[in-house]
C-alpha cells in the first residue's frame, strides 16, 4: 500500500482562495446588441456577440451534452463495522481505511491509465452531463474509488465468534485473521446538480470556470472480504449495499473548442447497511465519509 499523501486541506483552501480573487457572472453569452437599421425604424441589424465574452465560443456553447474520464485519489474516516452471520455477530471499533491508486510512472501510463483493458484498475471517474441552462447542468456520475482496511491494525472488539480462541476486547487485523475491501470497488453511482461561475479574466476559447455540485446516489461495491477467522470463502459479488450523498467544488478550463479540463474536490458519506461478506450469506455494514481529489478530461456534443 503506497502513504496517502495529505493534498485535501490545501487543495480545499486554494480552491477558495482563488475563487475570491474572480468575479462570478452566469456563464452565458451577453445579450445580443441588436442596431437599429437607418433605412427603416422598424428593422434592425442581425444579432451581433460580444467578442469580449468570457464564455465559451458560439459553437462550444451550443452543445448540450458532454462526458469525462479521470482519475482519483480518496481518504476516508474511521468507522465502526458490524459483522453478522450464523455463527458470529461482534463489532469492530475505530477501523482505519485507504484508498488503493498506484502510482504513475512511464511504465503504466499506457499499460494502465490509458490502456482500454485495463480501464478498471486505477480509481477512476466517469460522467456524463446535460446542460438545462447556460450555467446549470445536470449529471449521471460514477467514482471508481477503492477502500482498503489498513492491515495489522489494532481495533476494539465487542461481541461474539462462535470458537473464537482469542478473547479480550481488542483484535489484530492481521490478514490471517480478516481482510477487508471494497477494491472492485467502492462504485458510488450518483445523480449530480451543477452551477458554473466563469472566470471573466479566461476568454474563448480559452474560457474558464468554477464549478460547485451536489449529489446523490447509490453504492454498489464488489468487496473482497474474507473471514480467515472462522474460514470462510468470500463474496465477489456486485451488490447494492447502500447509499451516498455529497458535494464538491472544482475548477474547469476549455481548449480545442469542444473539449475541457477538470480538477475538482469533493467529499460525501456513506453508508452500507448490506456489504456481502461470505458466500454463505454472511454481512457486514458500517458508514464513514471520503474526501476525493480528481482530475479528468472531457468532450462536449
Amino acid at each position: 500500500m503506497m502513504k496517502h499523501k495529505p493534498i485535501w486541506a490545501a487543495s480545499w483552501f486554494a480552491i477558495l482562495a482563488s475563487a475570491a480573487t474572480f468575479q462570478s457572472t452566469p456563464w452565458a453569452q451577453t445579450a445580443d446588441t441588436v442596431l437599429l437599421a437607418q433605412a427603416s425604424p422598424t428593422m434592425a441589424a442581425p444579432a451581433q456577440r460580444d467578442p469580449a465574452s468570457p464564455l465559451q465560443s458560439a459553437a462550444s456553447a451550443a452543445r448540450k451534452w458532454s462526458v469525462y474520464w479521470g482519475w482519483n485519489r480518496s481518504t476516508y474516516s474511521n468507522s465502526d463495522i458490524h459483522f453478522w452471520g450464523a455463527d458470529h455477530d461482534f463489532t469492530l471499533s475505530s477501523v482505519k481505511a485507504k484508498d488503493m491508486q498506484v502510482d504513475v510512472t512511464s511504465e503504466n501510463i499506457f499499460g494502465t491509465f490509458l490502456n482500454p483493458g485495463n480501464i478498471t484498475l486505477p480509481q477512476t471517474n466517469l460522467r456524463i452531463a446535460y446542460q438545462i441552462s447556460p450555467d446549470t447542468a445536470w449529471a449521471l456520475n460514477l467514482d471508481h474509488m477503492k477502500y482498503v482496511v489498513t492491515p495489522d491494525q489494532t481495533v476494539g472488539f465487542a461481541g461474539n465468534i462462535t470458537n473464537d480462541t482469542q478473547t479480550g476486547s481488542t483484535r489484530t487485523l492481521s490478514t490471517n485473521y480478516l481482510n477487508f475491501e471494497h477494491t472492485d470497488g467502492l462504485n458510488v453511482v450518483s445523480v449530480e446538480y451543477e452551477k458554473q461561475f466563469p472566470v471573466t479574466q479566461w476568454r474563448s476559447p480559452f474560457a474558464s470556470r468554477w464549478v460547485a455540485l451536489v449529489g446523490a446516489g447509490i453504492v454498489y461495491p464488489k468487496s473482497n472480504v474474507t473471514l480467515n477467522m472462522l474460514g470462510r470463502a468470500r463474496n465477489d459479488e456486485f451488490h447494492l449495499a447502500g447509499y451516498s450523498a455529497g458535494g464538491g467544488v472544482g475548477w474547469e478550463a476549455d481548449f480545442m473548442d469542444s473539449w475541457f479540463f477538470r480538477s475538482m474536490f469533493k467529499m460525501g458519506y456513506v453508508t452500507l447497511p448490506n456489504v456481502l461478506t461470505s458466500s454463505q450469506g454472511d454481512k457486514a455494514a458500517h458508514n464513514f465519509t471520503y474526501n476525493e481529489l480528481l482530475i479528468a478530461f472531457g468532450k462536449r456534443f
